[in-house]
């Protein structure tokens, strides 16, 4: 699975992820390394990283939460609930068919009125957990909690440049990079799930 983290403060959000695609079953430990899982809409002020369940039955969910985040015309609450609903069926057919726990994760900041809203969408299994952050915000995800270094404290991100943001965020992923891939050769068994170039969005605060 991937690593993803997104971080904001008043002078905007970034996300970043790596870019790995593990084709299923991990065991096989075939993956491609073009993988796009972070995504901006500078319109919209909308900057999102997802990961977890990528292709099913035949759907990128990646893309298909994009083509449903650039819906302009609908609420952003809207947009979630849709993806959340898609998510919830997807994940539980894949957990009923693999008899593992299915996820998928959305990170998503919003930049509207001078501030940032940070809207995470967890789903496991079926089952949908949501959580909406304000403020100077840093949130992660991926499967395996070894790959993810400990939060930073608000007071070592909340004045940062947006370049400054941006450089966190990837510097966190390339971390994740390697330690994954340092497991992958203390232990052969292990899939590195977790590779690839880093890929970066972002959205900045209009300053007045």
């Amino acid at each position: 699975m991937s690593y993803i983290c997104l971080i904001a403060n008043q002078n905007g959000v970034a996300a970043a992820g790596d870019s790995r695609l593990t084709i299923q079953p991990e065991a096989l430990h075939l993956h491609l390394d073009r993988g796009r899982k972070v995504f901006s809409d500078q319109d919209q002020g909308l900057v999102w990283a997802c990961c977890g369940l990528t292709i099913f039955g035949g759907i990128n969910y990646y893309l298909l939460a994009e083509r449903i985040l650039r819906q302009k015309n609908r609420s952003l609450a809207s947009r979630l609930n849709q993806i959340a609903g898609v998510l919830s069926k997807a994940t539980a057919a894949q957990h009923l068919l693999s008899r593992k726990p299915s996820v998928f994760t959305l990170l998503l900041g919003q930049v509207k009125d001078g501030g940032v809203t940070v809207h995470v969408v967890d789903v496991v299994s079926g089952e949908v957990r949501r959580k909406v952050l304000t403020g100077p915000v840093f949130v992660q995800a991926g499967w395996d909690p070894t790959l993810r270094q400990s939060k930073p404290a608000v007071s070592e991100f909340e004045k940062d440049t947006l370049g400054q943001l941006i450089g966190r965020a990837k510097k966190r992923c390339l971390w994740a990079i390697r330690k994954d891939s340092e497991l992958a050769q203390e232990d052969k068994k292990h899939s590195q799930t977790v590779g690839g170039s880093v890929r970066v969005a972002y959205v900045a605060i209009p300053q007045s």
